[in-house]
């Protein structure tokens, strides 16, 4: 079978990334001869395994508010169906907004994304994606007053959140994704029921 973004696949980065490390080279910690010893990791998933998706498979990802769909579709972040509607039960059993629902089982800092815009996409050509449970983070209060951290509880049935790093679709002319539908929230729509500490 062809996909769509066989190659990006491939590149041993798309792993890394969807790991959660930062490949930029001035956030690499290296050796006094500046070979890379290790990279910043936080967030990512836990061990992601791949993962096919199929023409007409349906996928669900949160962007920023401001960004128009399209960009936000370019994105490597998607959950399935089945996640997402795990994301609405959460949310409806906890009495808080889906992007909320989303932060807490996603493992989605404020500091990453305000979560204004939610994308329904299907698949067109097949593609590969990288799929595994949410992995903690812990990164810088944007006040810098303190780390937001998040930790995963993937022990908890009810917070396990499989999700899918699909490396490529910001290529120019993958053309694999029909947008079905956007969906904006307001930020006070987004916070519902996110508590600041």
């Amino acid at each position: 079978m062809h996909f769509a973004n066989q190659a990006e696949f491939d590149q041993p980065s798309s792993r890394m990334m969807a790991m959660g490390m930062d490949l930029r080279p001035e956030r690499a910690i290296v050796d006094e001869k500046g070979a890379v010893l290790v990279h910043a990791q936080t967030g990512g998933m836990l061990n992601p395994a791949r993962h096919m998706l199929n023409a007409g498979v349906a996928i669900f990802r949160f962007g920023a508010g401001s960004a128009p769909p399209a960009r936000v579709a370019g994105g490597a972040w998607w959950i399935e169906r089945p996640e997402f509607e795990k994301l609405l039960a959460f949310g409806n059993t906890h009495g808080i907004a889906v992007p909320v629902a989303t932060r807490l089982l996603a493992l989605v800092p404020p500091e990453w994304s305000d979560m204004g815009l939610l994308v329904r996409a299907r698949v067109r050509r097949p593609l590969l994606a990288w799929r595994g449970l949410g992995n903690s983070v812990v990164v810088p209060k944007t006040d810098g007053l303190g780390n937001v951290n998040l930790p995963h509880a993937n022990e908890i049935a009810a917070r396990r959140l499989h999700q899918l790093f699909i490396p490529g679709l910001s290529r120019p002319g993958i053309d694999a994704l029909t947008i079905e539908g956007t969906w904006k929230f307001t930020p006070e729509e987004a916070k519902r029921g996110w508590l600041y500490l």
